[in-house]
């Protein structure tokens, strides 16, 4: 079922609609879930998931379905994280936000916010696809080097090369636009 047709049943309150959302993609959400979350609190989250889509569908009617619905989902396990381990840290996210240490500032101004998501969605504007993909797959799905090596058919190294580029790259725009 196309996403129009999903858009359209939830609208109409129509339940058959969360029905087709979790087929269509249900196991996407779950991977990028369990990315996250251990196995119970990932299918939790899921189900936290479809409930936000089903309250805020309508009155929003999202152009991308699956980035719509992901967003929430990370958003939600990502919270479910900082609940469960206030103390100590969950290992992956750690490495990603080391990763991304000196680059993406900890901004509680919600402008200043919006204006990093802007400089950060520009910047990636002017790589090539293959590295827009690898830096959103890494810093939004969580996905590991060697999965990324695996899906893009190549060697690991290459992988951590085109990330510390970007990453290098990313934090000169910051300082140029003021923002580092």
């Amino acid at each position: 079922m196309e996403d129009e047709e999903i858009i359209a049943l939830l609208f109409d309150r129509n339940e058959r609609g969360l029905d087709e959302l979790s087929k269509k993609y249900g196991g996407r959400l779950r991977q990028l879930a369990e990315r996250i979350l251990s196995d119970p609190d990932a299918a939790e989250c899921i189900n936290d998931t479809y409930l936000a889509v089903w309250e805020s569908i309508p009155p929003r009617s999202p152009k991308y379905l699956f980035a719509y619905t992901a967003k929430i989902c990370r958003n939600l396990a990502l919270n479910r994280v900082e609940w469960n381990q206030a103390a100590k840290r969950n290992a992956v996210f750690v490495e990603l936000s080391e990763e991304l240490g000196n680059i993406a500032p900890d901004l509680s101004d919600g402008i200043e916010q919006q204006e990093l998501a802007g400089a950060i969605a520009d910047f990636l504007k002017e790589q090539t696809k293959e590295q827009r993909e690898i830096f959103v797959r890494r810093y939004w799905y969580g996905e590991t080097v060697k999965e990324l090596a695996q899906v893009f058919n190549c060697r690991q190294g290459r992988i951590k090369s085109i990330l510390f580029r970007l990453r290098k790259g990313l934090r000169k725009e910051l300082e140029k636009e003021g923002i580092l």
